[in-house]
């Protein structure tokens, strides 16, 4: 299969160079139109077969095209080296693609140095490094010409950023060109932005630092030069070059300007003034009040805009500065800076929740007196003046058009708050801040999250919690959360189960969820129920089991321990009555959406009923789901999940057992053919079913004396299967990198239970080769030791929601796969192959990063003839994987010099490459057999297959077999050519 970020555009190698020849073919038409057409289908050449053979070949291909061709296909090809440019580190021969440039760059057609120029700059990430670059481009700073010296300043600002020491080259030129007021405006701006590399220097920053100042205050500079100057005057600001006192005051002129880029770089600047460090400097108290008055007066011009009309993001910066000054100066009463953030942030609380027309500015509000009152005085005002009409609003998510564009206000507004506080370093004012954040979550908890907001409420809840559990200020939170268990907010009863999850809320909440529940489970099942209540009675459920699953129900818990057995009985409670209506009742589907887990929260419950081995209660409420509302794939999957539960409830069964897990694979097995991914879970039911089976026969084991021949095939039947099984085990554990902690404990008493098995069997030499041990002394020692106790079956998140695992696709060189003829090699030699490939890795965070590569290749006899699905072939194969060892400098291995000359099978090899990116190229050299030593002196050929596995090596020196294991048929023969 070859490689290619679209799998459904996927070819062979040879393919791919054919299209190549025939992209070239058609950039030598006579056809403007074709060749421009032509020359746009590199990109996506290179896109779907980024082989670095090819893209060497086709960038040499476009240099020499470049040469020869006219300014109009130049611009085009250049358009190329931008959009490809992260192919470009594959090119073996860069210098010779750099000559072919070069020869553009010093012709006598100026359109035409400017195109190489961009060319040049474009392809910076390899020819940066190349003094015949540097200098070629130092040169045409000499040009009269305004597109030649736009696309030399350019090109310059992409050198710099592969290559820092470019700028000792450029920088005489650079500065001058930049003082220069003859030249355009952008092209400054861009050479003022460039020099912006001048940080990492201390000498050319000091001397940068006087040139900004200079800029900035010359009567000739532009808005468009003033904001590059302030960008540069920015970045080069460092703790050994600090913003004076008197710049500050001179950028705090700019902070009321018209122009929003200016007034935003001006306190992108002040933000890196440290006026603390000053307060000994002459004038300090002068110019700081100079500077608190142009803030506050920005400030409150802003705050006399209603809702929308505010610039957050300055607001923001201009109260961070405000605050940081007010620090340093000192200050007798409440610091102006928070007042500001208070009345703002109370203000947005009252405009969301209606109190506040939003067309009432923020100094309307506190002229209005309303700013004075106890936030908690407008909550309780907004509950009371709520009519049914307004409630029944909000239930059903009418509130968030009420609420309107004020939801993100909220939210920046109480991170406003938060920023402040964190400024002024009081705990008086963190107190204060943690209390707006909590009353931000009760407003938020209210409103149903709208369409693209999703992802700006996970942000705010998980950033506000970190900062409240960093200063100490997490009980402000906790405390309030019991109010929001009946947020129609998916988000915020994410966040409350997260907090229960981490242990965090105490037994005072766990003891209040307690009471909800008992309060209220005996009418869970009534179908006139709220739909507040209803959510804060399975959310409360769902904490309480969250809790428990966290700190478990240790002595002196007395709350807890209570808690969560009656947590599992509302659950099971409430599926029974469910169940007793038949499926296709329409008074089924009423009770479910009047009383039922909102859908948020169903598969968290039963989620976390499963970590906590409560298989009856996850059966029942899987049953009592909805299955005709349910789409196809999610209605088998309920299906498999309540079959796999009623086999955990009847597993001193083993018959039972096996016949309900695999009708329950058998589901899983048609969901992961139909394109729903279920091979982890499908792993895990098949592991869990073999070793209810082994241990059931291990039990059941009871050889008479003096044993019947037939008790010793039964014990090393026994014996063979508990190794197949921990291998299995360690497929698992080394397969997916995202198990959770509950699924990987119990895969731990997994592997405890086998290894207590296998070491009883060992004492009685039933595991040595040759060995004749008494299978009586084998039965009481495996019954006398702690293995043949089944491990209660406890999964994780993880098993609900399939772990994603780095994605590797590979090709072999020679093409192996999509050759039309197999392979041929002389049989007693060595076959050279190489593995390439690239490595997408998922959106969620990995235990560790990938590293390196590891390739295991051997011969065998047979080909990979099951599909992944089967459990126990993979598990040989990996067996086999994961024996490899490395080669000798003959290409041999060890085990492979020991084992005889006529049996080299299945003896396996590992290579090792470096990750390049995404992409690996690792090469292999796999021994085969000599068939004379075999057949004698006759001529013979015999077919083999070459296996292949691949694992990936982390940075913690952990292997994880994720690549895909494939098979290729091989000719080994007497009297092929070396």
């Amino acid at each position: 299969m070859a490689l290619a970020q679209n799998p459904d555009a996927a070819r062979s190698s040879d393919w791919a160079f054919k299209q190549l020849f025939k992209l070239e073919s058609e950039c030598r038409s006579q056809v403007p139109a074709s060749q421009v057409q032509a020359i746009g289908q590199f990109s996506k050449l290179f896109d779907q077969f980024p082989f670095p053979t090819l893209v060497s070949s086709a960038f040499l291909k476009l240099g020499d095209l470049f040469r020869s061709s006219p300014n109009s296909l130049r611009f085009h090809i250049a358009q190329v080296f931008e959009a490809s440019q992260h192919h470009l580190p594959q090119i073996t021969h860069t210098e010779e693609l750099l000559k072919r440039v070069l020869g553009v760059l010093y012709s006598n057609d100026p359109i035409a140095r400017a195109l190489a120029l961009r060319l040049i700059g474009n392809g910076s990430i390899v020819f940066a490094k190349y003094p015949e670059a540097q200098h070629g481009v130092l040169l045409r700073y000499q040009s009269t010409h305004p597109l030649e010296i736009a696309a030399a300043v350019q090109t310059t600002q992409c050198m710099l950023d592969y290559s820092p020491g470019f700028l000792a080259v450029v920088w005489e030129t650079v500065i001058g060109k930049a003082g220069d007021t003859r030249i355009l405006d952008s092209v400054r701006a861009q050479l003022i932005r460039s020099l912006q590399h001048a940080a990492r220097n201390l000498q050319l920053s000091a001397v940068l630092y006087e040139r900004c100042r200079t800029w900035m205050s010359h009567p000739d500079s532009t808005i468009v030069v003033q904001n590059a100057t302030m960008a540069t005057w920015r970045a080069i600001v460092q703790p050994h070059n600090e913003l004076k006192l008197e710049d500050a005051e001179f950028v705090s002129c700019y902070v009321d300007h018209d122009l929003s880029s200016t007034r935003r770089g001006a306190l992108r600047l002040l933000l890196k003034w440290v006026p603390v460090d000053q307060v000994a400097a002459m004038g300090f108290e002068e110019g700081v009040d100079i500077i608190k008055d142009r803030l506050v007066s920005y400030i409150r011009a802003q705050l006399r805009n209603g809702a929308g009309g505010i610039d957050l993001y300055c607001v923001r910066l201009a109260l961070i500065v405000l605050a940081r000054a007010e620090t340093a100066a000192g200050f007798p009463g409440a610091p102006e800076c928070w007042e500001l953030a208070e009345a703002f942030s109370k203000w947005s609380l009252c405009v969301f929740s209606g109190l506040v027309p939003r067309q009432q500015s923020v100094l309307e509000f506190i002229q209005s007196g309303m700013c004075e009152r106890p936030a908690e005085r407008n909550l309780e005002m907004d509950e009371r003046g709520c009519d049914d009409q307004q409630r029944a609003a909000f239930e059903s998510g009418g509130a968030s058009d009420c609420a309107g564009g004020m939801y993100r206000q909220l939210a920046a507004a109480a991170m406003l708050a938060v920023n402040v506080a964190t400024t002024l370093a009081q705990q008086e004012y963190r107190e204060a801040a943690a209390a707006i954040v909590a009353r931000s979550w009760q407003a938020i908890a209210r409103v149903p999250v709208r369409a693209g907001e999703s992802k700006y409420t996970r942000c705010f809840l998980r950033t506000s919690w970190r900062w409240c559990r960093s200063v100490g200020m997490a009980s402000a939170i906790v405390d309030s959360v019991y109010d929001m268990l009946g947020s129609p907010n998916q988000y915020i009863t994410h966040a409350t189960v997260a907090i229960a999850a981490a242990g965090l809320l105490g037994a005072q909440l766990a003891g209040k969820c307690t009471q909800l529940v008992e309060a209220s489970s005996a009418s869970l099942a009534r179908t006139s129920m709220a739909g507040s209540e209803q959510r804060s009675i399975w959310c409360a459920l769902a904490v309480i089991l969250a809790h428990s699953a966290h700190i478990g129900n240790a002595p002196g818990q007395a709350v807890l321990e209570s808690a969560n057995p009656l947590a599992i009985e509302a659950v099971v409670k409430w599926s029974a009555h469910v169940v007793l209506i038949p499926d296709d009742a329409a008074e089924r589907s009423t009770l479910y959406a009047r009383s039922g887990p909102p859908a948020h929260l169903c598969q968290k419950i039963i989620s976390l009923l499963a970590a906590g081995g409560n298989w009856l209660a996850v059966g029942l409420l899987c049953k009592a789901l909805p299955t005709p509302l349910l789409s196809d794939q999610t209605r088998g999957w309920v299906h498999a999940m309540h079959l796999l539960a009623d086999a955990e409830c009847a597993r001193d069964d083993s018959d039972a057992y096996i016949s309900l897990a695999g009708r329950s694979q058998s589901l899983l097995r048609i969901i992961d053919n139909q394109g729903l991914p279920r091979l982890y879970q499908l792993y895990i039911v098949q592991l869990r079913t073999e070793m209810v089976g082994l241990l059931s026969g291990w039990r059941h084991f009871q050889p008479t004396a003096p044993p019947h021949p037939s008790s010793a095939l039964v014990a090393r039947s026994l014996i063979s299967r508990t190794h197949l099984l921990a291998d299995q085990t360690n497929l698992v554990l080394q397969t997916f990198m995202t198990i959770d902690e509950a699924t990987r404990g119990w895969l731990a008493q997994v592997q405890t239970t086998l290894g207590a098995i296998i070491g009883a069997v060992t004492e009685c030499g039933g595991c040595q080769r040759g060995a004749q041990p008494s299978v009586l002394d084998i039965s009481k020692a495996v019954r006398g030791s702690a293995g043949c106790q089944t491990p209660e079956l406890r999964l994780g998140p993880s098993f609900f929601s399939t772990p994603l695992n780095p994605d590797m696709s590979i090709e072999t060189r020679p093409d192996m796969e999509g050759a039309e003829t197999t392979v041929t090699v002389l049989s007693g030699s060595q076959f050279h192959l190489i593995v390439e490939g690239f490595l997408r890795l998922p959106k969620c965070k990995l235990p560790a990063s990938p590293r390196r590569i590891r390739v295991a290749a051997w011969l065998s006899k047979q080909p990979q003839r099951s599909s992944n699905q089967d459990l126990l072939t993979c598990s040989k194969q990996n067996a086999v994987a994961r024996s490899a060892q490395r080669p000798t400098p003959n290409g041999r291995s060890a085990s492979e010099l020991a084992a005889a000359e006529d049996a080299p099978w299945d003896n396996a090899i590992a290579f090792e490459a470096d990750l390049d990116g995404a992409y690996f190229e690792c090469p292999c050299a796999i021994p085969t057999p000599s068939l004379r030593a075999l057949f004698g002196e006759y001529d013979t050929n015999i077919v083999a297959h070459v296996h292949i596995s691949c694992a990936l090596i982390d940075d913690a020196g952990r292997t994880w077999w994720i690549g895909p294991h494939k098979s290729y048929p091989l000719m080994i023969s007497t009297t092929a050519r070396a």
